[in-house]
């Protein structure tokens, strides 16, 4: 079965219809909203992301068995926030180094993690890598001594040659599996019959994009040519900023609903 995590998954859903410039700075805001700990916009984005997703029909049930790794490398990093970070010990098993600020810090940094990635699954899965490198030149367009072209394009390319790994990854992993390569217990030996195969594509794929780009006469001079951003497009965008305008102002002092850390 194919990979669709940080993958594009086709669709008609109205998040993919929506336009991929109106969607960047979407995705900027709620990072922003990332930044600072404040509970009451954790609790929103969750909410906002759970939504985001039924209305783009994402097939959860093979997203939830591809984010594995991912669950335990978050796990990982909530272990060593309990267990690093000192504070107020538990009384409920005082043999162990945990804290009350460790489980805080790691619950909340985990909770912020998990947000992040899932916002970058699903703007990867709605948005096509050319409707993003098309964004970023729209976006940058206006800004003097800025090569929007270039810094569309590798951003472009970067985001497939990522998924590209990951399928690359599944593929020598299953033919290191069928050549019973699972049964040596030796760590370092798997590993280089992994990263092996895998730098070696990753050349091989370079050196046909860079043939591909010179076989198309790409130049960063040549005249590009954007579409109008439609108005109704800025709707969800302005209900958006709405909502962060208020909540900041409503809930603006950080003693009330953000969290410090020690």
């Amino acid at each position: 079965m194919a990979r669709i995590a940080l993958h594009y998954i086709p669709g008609n859903s109205p998040i993919h219809r929506w336009d991929a410039r109106c969607k960047f700075l979407g995705l900027l805001m709620i990072t922003a909203t990332l930044i600072p700990t404040r509970f009451a916009w954790l609790v929103f984005d969750s909410f906002l992301l759970i939504g985001l997703f039924f209305i783009s029909r994402f097939p959860f049930k093979q997203l939830l068995r591809e984010l594995r790794f991912w669950a335990i490398l978050i796990f990982i990093l909530f272990l060593f926030q309990v267990l690093c970070t000192p504070g107020t010990r538990l009384h409920l098993f005082p043999w162990l180094p945990l804290s009350k600020e460790g489980l805080l810090l790691g619950g909340l940094t985990c909770w912020r993690l998990g947000l992040i990635l899932g916002y970058a699954m699903l703007f990867t899965a709605v948005t096509r890598p050319r409707e993003l490198r098309e964004a970023l030149v729209w976006i940058l367009k206006p800004i003097p001594f800025i090569p929007e072209r270039r810094i569309g394009l590798m951003v472009s390319l970067t985001l497939r040659f990522f998924s590209r790994a990951l399928d690359w990854v599944d593929e020598v992993s299953l033919a290191h599996r069928a050549r019973l390569g699972d049964q040596k217990k030796n760590p370092f030996r798997k590993a280089k019959f992994l990263a092996l195969p895998l730098l070696r594509r990753s050349l091989l794929e370079v050196e046909e994009v860079t043939f591909a780009l010179a076989a198309r006469g790409y130049r960063e001079d040549l005249p590009h040519h954007i579409s109008k951003l439609p108005i109704s497009h800025l709707i969800p965008l302005l209900f958006l900023l709405g909502f962060f305008m208020v909540s900041k102002a409503c809930f603006g002092h950080p003693s009330g609903t953000s969290v410090s850390f020690p």
